[in-house]
């Protein structure tokens, strides 16, 4: 059973690095199995199809970034600083892995459902991380927030927004590399402004 994962998780793996380099279009169940001298026959035991072997790599990916999410935002002093670094990590991992999200616009209106759930959960742990940092903040005297709820969602609806802006202006319905750092720069600007508006004088 052991060795079965561990078969699983290579596949996984190797499966993240050709999509993250070439996208889910480009990529071959046949170049996945050469990749790590497996036959194509034991990579369709595992997993039935290309697509769900790309949801399989999405989340693997999920877990690889929240695990280096928290341990990075542990490591900050100040919850502004968390903050920054949230956005910061989200951005290098977007960059990072840019060919495997815009995936999602090739497979359109076929999104499977389990990975419209999985980036629901991600969104979900970021909400839950925004809002941790926001309270560490209360309780060691840094910001002075009366509901750290309301100014999570506050925060997250404006990022939204922003993305959403940035998405309309170009007609787009995924940003390209461009979007991405036009959308980064204004949320970290947001970020700071937001932040220090909450600090306690």
């Amino acid at each position: 059973m052991e060795n079965q994962d561990k078969k699983r998780i290579l596949i996984i793996e190797a499966a993240l690095k050709r999509f993250a380099h070439y996208g889910l279009a480009k990529t071959t169940m046949t170049e996945i199995a050469k990749d790590i001298t497996f036959s194509k026959a034991l990579l369709y035991y595992y997993f039935p199809d290309k697509l769900s072997l790309y949801v399989s790599a999405v989340e693997h990916l999920m877990h690889m970034m929240s695990r280096e999410l928290v341990k990075s935002i542990d490591k900050t002093k100040t919850s502004t600083e968390g903050i920054l670094k949230l956005l910061q990590k989200r951005q290098a991992y977007i960059q990072k892995y840019y060919n495997l999200f815009e995936s999602n616009q090739i497979i359109g209106n076929e999104l499977p459902e389990d990975l419209y759930e999985k980036f629901q959960r991600a969104k979900t742990f970021e909400a839950i991380i925004i809002s941790s940092l926001f309270t560490r903040g209360v309780a060691s005297g840094e910001l002075v927030i009366e509901d750290p709820k309301l100014a999570t969602d506050i925060f997250i609806e404006a990022l939204s927004g922003i993305h959403f802006n940035i998405l309309s202006k170009g007609k787009l319905m995924f940003p390209g590399k461009e979007q991405f750092k036009q959308i980064f720069t204004k949320e970290k600007m947001f970020a700071d402004i937001y932040m220090a508006g909450l600090q306690a004088k």
